[in-house]
């Protein structure tokens, strides 16, 4: 391509984007660190020029900025939208928690049942 060719802006979709972060994550085999890091995300368009990556800690968030040039380099030259730009949004997960101590091990019996506090009244001397 010469310098006074211009190639057309692509319009981005969802499914295009998609499409173009399965070719960057098989482009970047060569790059362990940044195959590892991208494989498993999932990017979604939210206009024409920006798209957003959901990690899941904010660790995740400092080392893509270190590999921001590859990855937008990649999507522009692929879309030739110079103006193409990512946010990474941090998607925490809910994890459920496990009883351990007997106060909360009585406090999941009366989510399941809450006729044990009635029980508990009862007979205060036994622990449950």
């Amino acid at each position: 391509m010469t310098a006074l060719e211009q190639r057309t802006v692509e319009q981005l979709t969802q499914e295009r984007l998609e499409e173009l972060w399965k070719e960057l994550v098989n482009s970047c085999s060569d790059d362990e660190k940044l195959h590892e890091l991208i494989a498993d995300k999932k990017v979604e368009l939210k206009n024409n020029n920006l798209f957003t990556i959901q990690v899941s800690n904010l660790y995740f968030e400092s080392v893509l900025r270190n590999y921001q040039g590859r990855i937008l380099g990649f999507l522009r030259d692929k879309t030739a939208n110079e103006s193409l730009n990512y946010k990474v949004v941090v998607m925490v997960e809910h994890v459920e928690r496990k009883a351990y101590l007997p106060n909360e091990k009585f406090a999941e019996m009366v989510k399941v049942n809450p006729a044990m506090l009635s029980l508990r009244k009862l007979f205060p001397d036994i622990d449950f």
